[in-house]
């Protein structure tokens, strides 16, 4: 047994002023978990521009990747309110050029995942903030791993856009045939930083009549957007009672939302000692040290000494002279 200490993920610091004054005037992240008319249509209401910001500061990212990126976080966030228990969903889109990414939730709210290719590498500066020039159409998978079976349950769709919310909405309509919507957000101030980051999230049962389902999408396309909303301090409650007033609105359950990654030093410290022999026979006589190991879905790095490689190397000569 190795005998470092295992830490968790390293929590990225928010050291822009600006940015830390604004976060400490939001309410909480969190994810407000609903039913409309009858309980016909089921929604999920996200704000995290707490989470996003992380995440930008975490993988060290520009305003076009923090956009793509926060969206898919969003996006993430708002399917935690379709799991439970020790449950997760991965959505995997790989866009043009390699401008994909990759993001997990938990059915607790916990939010983690990364861009394939960072920083984008663009031809010329895009005149808008626009997810779909940006990724722009593939290939959009959605997995369930689900506690207690042992393999994952994958669906995939065509990405006609590469903007998320419509290919999301378009995957539940071709692989689950189930009439869904998503409206995702990322707002910037003047100077580039996160200023709101929110989504929206209907489904509808299979009771819910057309004409409701009309109307309640006629509303959610006239809402403003949700990024610039949610900069603005509003909570989401607020926002859930003045966007559908004559919805019969349900309140199911109110929950945090955030970026975490169940990453820890000890574990992938294995992946070091799990090299070929000969390589790791290298890097433990010759470094560089610390050997840095970075965690793909956070940006957590955790560093090794050559003391801490050289206890992985007898703990493998152990194992190997008991085999």
């Amino acid at each position: 047994m190795l005998h470092y200490s295992i830490t968790a993920m390293i929590l990225p610091i928010i050291d822009d002023p600006v940015q830390k004054r604004r976060l400490d005037g939001l309410a909480p992240d969190g994810i407000s978990v609903f039913m409309l008319e009858g309980d016909s249509i089921r929604g999920a209401l996200v704000s995290g521009t707490r989470m996003v910001s992380l995440m930008r500061v975490a993988h060290g990212l520009g305003v076009l990747e923090t956009m793509v990126l926060g969206q898919a976080y969003i996006a993430a966030a708002l399917l935690s309110a379709t799991i439970k228990g020790e449950d997760r969903i991965a959505i995997h889109v790989e866009g043009q050029s390699s401008r994909g990414y990759s993001v997990e939730c938990t059915a607790s709210g916990t939010v983690r995942g990364r861009l394939f290719s960072v920083p984008f590498d663009l031809d010329a500066v895009p005149n808008a903030l626009e997810a779909g020039d940006l990724v722009g159409p593939g290939k959009i998978s959605l997995t369930r791993y689900q506690a207690g079976r042992t393999e994952p349950v994958t669906g995939t769709s065509v990405a006609r856009t590469g903007r998320l919310a419509e290919d999301l909405a378009y995957y539940y309509h071709v692989s689950e045939q189930v009439r869904t919507s998503f409206t995702l957000g990322v707002h910037f101030d003047a100077d580039g930083r996160v200023a709101g980051a929110g989504g929206l999230y209907l489904q509808a049962l299979p009771f819910a009549s057309d004409e409701v389902l009309d109307r309640v999408e006629r509303l959610v396309y006239g809402m403003p957007a949700l990024g610039r909303t949610f900069a603005t301090g509003a909570a989401r409650m607020d926002i859930a009672l003045r966007s559908f007033p004559f919805f019969d609105l349900n309140l199911l359950d109110d929950g945090p939302v955030e970026f975490a990654c169940p990453c820890e030093r000890e574990r992938l410290g294995s992946f070091i000692a799990a090299l070929p022999e000969d390589e790791f026979s290298s890097m433990a006589a010759e470094g560089p040290f610390p050997v840095e190991v970075r965690c793909q879905n956070c940006g957590s790095v955790y560093r090794y000494s050559q003391q801490d490689l050289a206890m992985m190397e007898g703990k493998r000569k152990a194992s190997n002279s008991e085999a």
